[in-house]
């Protein structure tokens, strides 16, 4: 794939306590990107639900506790790349405060191995400026596998 055919980079801000209800147009933004790239059908879904799990993650946790906000507003950011390396990057971040996830998470609590399971790399950075959950997809390996499926091996 070209440069010059590389979609353009997928960028989301998604804001206040509406946060939660802009999750289902996310999938479907985030779908129609990957499927832009021709990530495969699986892949697609992997990375849809991995990133639904980490804007969830937001909406449920970082901003538990309104009185951190020191008035600023809840929000997330969204970055999703394809990179010249054929990997597809999707970094979520937020600017709340990092929740160690509990001992026993009881029915929920878990997005990250969710998130771990989907991905082929995940990096979680967390700071006093919020978190950063950064997944990673290997494209061309996803593409080499199928063609390999289709012809038999080399």
């Amino acid at each position: 794939m070209s440069a010059a055919a590389r979609p353009e980079p997928l960028r989301l801000r998604l804001t206040g306590s509406a946060l939660p209800f802009q999750l289902s147009s996310v999938r479907s933004r985030v779908a129609a990107w990957a499927e832009s790239l021709g990530a495969p059908p699986e892949m697609v879904d992997d990375l849809v639900l991995a990133t639904h799990e980490a804007l969830a993650n937001i909406a449920d946790h970082a901003y538990a506790d309104r009185a951190d906000l020191d008035g600023r507003t809840e929000s997330a950011l969204l970055d999703a790349e394809l990179t010249t390396g054929g990997e597809i990057v999707v970094m979520v971040r937020d600017e709340g405060r990092w929740r160690p996830p509990p001992a026993d998470p009881g029915w929920r609590g878990r997005g990250l191995l969710i998130i771990r399971g989907l991905s082929d790399d995940v990096e979680i950075v967390h700071d006093a400026s919020g978190t950063r959950v950064q997944m990673r997809w290997r494209l061309h390996k996803a593409a080499d596998f199928l063609k390999q499926q289709e012809h038999g091996p080399g």
